[in-house]
């Protein structure tokens, strides 16, 4: 029987197995229903590692995610793991006392920042010609971009040298709990374990119900387009408060820009992951309104992926029964904090922590309304 159970190979999963492993937790076992790992919500993601986040836990857990990404680029030796942009936060004049709030936070944790107005934007990045009137910004020069595949990739194969039995390609068909075990019905067979912690993204809810518990989670639909562009290196991490459009460079000359965001509930065996032509023409739109020069990119391809929302728009971790616990709610910003929540998970399963705040069953399972979020920049 195995100690404990990781179900999801993503920026969670991975870092819980590997946290566990670090701790001499027993038998550890990592499951991964696709061939590889952090091909899912992880992967479709836009990847940006902000400390431009309102909350003080999210802060803490962006610091410590931080410090996780450092260390797998280090000992992975993948130097195009990460590429260190800045980020850029454009806001409207209404928007500015906000702002202003944001870079006190950004002082009192000394974290370097400028602000900017429409002038200094264009000075410091002249592509950015098209802000508006009144526009201010924000610039954090050690906001970040991650791959998070290569992310996952390079903890998978720590977890798997640590002594965990990590697996891909290997989906849990059913799961129920026993008095002194939960038994995991898999691809490979039966699986026994003493706790299961899942951390399966959008799939989480589907997975407690098969052990007969529900949670306040409901999936919904965003969308990103890779695109050609060879000033791409010229530019910073850039968005906009207004609009929720967020544009990062992906290397020199390519850029990745998102939103297209659908605040309705998706099923994750059963939705487009395709993005739309509309979003695609929007998110033209709005590339070339802000930069004037992009009327010369092409659009590479695009795609949709799921975000798992919940009632405040902070993340369900804990546990769901004695035995079972849960790691899931990125709503919208998984990845800047994901290796901080997979380790803090994997340590309340092992018993060593807790996180009332983040207590699961804080609220009632059920439907609730779906709200867009600023990516943790403003309080809620």
């Amino acid at each position: 029987m195995q100690d404990l159970v990781v179900i999801g190979g993503g920026v969670w999963g991975t870092s819980a197995a590997l946290t566990a492993a670090r701790a001499g937790f027993g038998k550890i076992m990592l499951l991964e229903k696709n061939a590889y790992v952090g091909g899912e919500s992880s992967g479709k993601s836009g990847g940006i590692i902000s400390q431009l986040i309102a909350h003080p836990d999210d802060q803490r857990l962006v610091a410590r995610s931080r410090e996780w990404l450092f260390e797998a680029e280090a000992e992975s030796g993948d130097h195009s793991m990460i590429q260190r942009w800045g980020g850029l936060v454009l806001c409207s004049e209404a928007e500015s006392r906000k702002l202003m709030e944001v870079a006190e936070t950004l002082r009192a944790r000394d974290i370097p920042f400028a602000l900017w107005d429409r002038a200094a934007i264009a000075e410091h990045y002249p592509l950015i010609d098209g802000a508006e009137p009144g526009t201010f910004g924000i610039f954090s020069p050690t906001d970040l971009h991650v791959n998070p595949t290569a992310y996952c990739q390079s903890v998978f194969s720590a977890a798997r040298a640590a002594g965990v039995d990590a697996r891909v390609g290997v989906a849990v068909t059913d799961l129920h709990l026993e008095a002194d075990r939960v038994v995991l019905e898999t691809s490979a067979g039966r699986i026994e374990a003493a706790r299961v912690l899942i951390a399966a993204g959008t799939w989480t809810r589907k997975l407690t119900k098969m052990a007969g518990i529900d949670i306040p989670y409901r999936p919904y639909r965003v969308q990103i387009a890779s695109i050609a562009f060879s000033e791409s290196g010229r530019l910073p991490i850039l968005s906009e408060t207004s609009t929720d459009m967020y544009i990062t460079p992906d290397g020199p000359t390519n850029l990745l820009a998102g939103d297209g965001t659908q605040l309705w509930e998706h099923d994750p065996d059963d939705y487009n992951q395709q993005g739309d032509a509309a979003f695609e023409e929007d998110i033209a739109a709005g590339l070339m309104r802000l930069i004037s020069a992009a009327r010369h990119a092409e659009l590479r391809r695009s795609w949709a992926g799921l975000c798992g929302g919940t009632p405040d728009r902070r993340p369900l971790v804990g546990a769901v029964s004695e035995r079972l616990f849960i790691a899931c709610g990125d709503n919208g910003f998984g990845v800047v904090r994901g290796p901080a929540l997979g380790e803090l998970a994997c340590r309340i399963a092992m018993g060593e922590e807790t996180a009332p705040g983040l207590d699961p069953f804080r609220f009632p399972p059920g439907d609730f309304v779906l709200r867009p979020g600023s990516g943790g920049m403003f309080p809620e």
